[in-house]
């Protein structure tokens, strides 16, 4: 394997290994694994979006969305606009009609995105 034979990449595994020896404090297990998360950068409005779904104002979040279209690129545009809709797509329905949302919105929403995606009137 390349990374066996990259220095700094056995280093780390060394680290891992011996870090997961530690926490696990068991002995005979040599197939220690740890995972680091690697965060992908936000997208463009991605953290003020995030927000307006933590207050639980998803309408005014995706209505912001929809304003964005022409702030930022296309790819960036559906990419926020998959991400928002998963997002919100993880909410219970009970959650989302609390807070005057619905499941259909969610597939509305994500149906113009494809729309845009398909033909695009850009």
């Amino acid at each position: 394997m390349q990374n066996e034979s990259d220095y700094i990449m056995r280093q780390i595994k060394a680290f891992a290994e011996g870090l997961g020896y530690m926490l696990s404090k068991n002995k005979n297990n040599t197939d220690t694994e740890i995972v680091f998360h690697m965060d992908e950068p936000l997208l463009p409005h991605q953290f003020e979006l995030q927000q307006l779904i933590d207050k639980k104002q998803y309408a005014a979040a995706a209505k912001r969305l929809l304003s964005l279209r022409y702030a930022i690129s296309e790819t960036d545009f559906f990419k926020l606009g998959v991400w928002f809709y998963d997002t919100l797509n993880q909410r219970s329905d009970t959650e989302l009609q609390q807070n005057n949302y619905s499941r259909a919105a969610i597939v509305a929403g994500l149906k113009q995105l494809q729309e845009l995606q398909d033909g695009g009137d850009r």
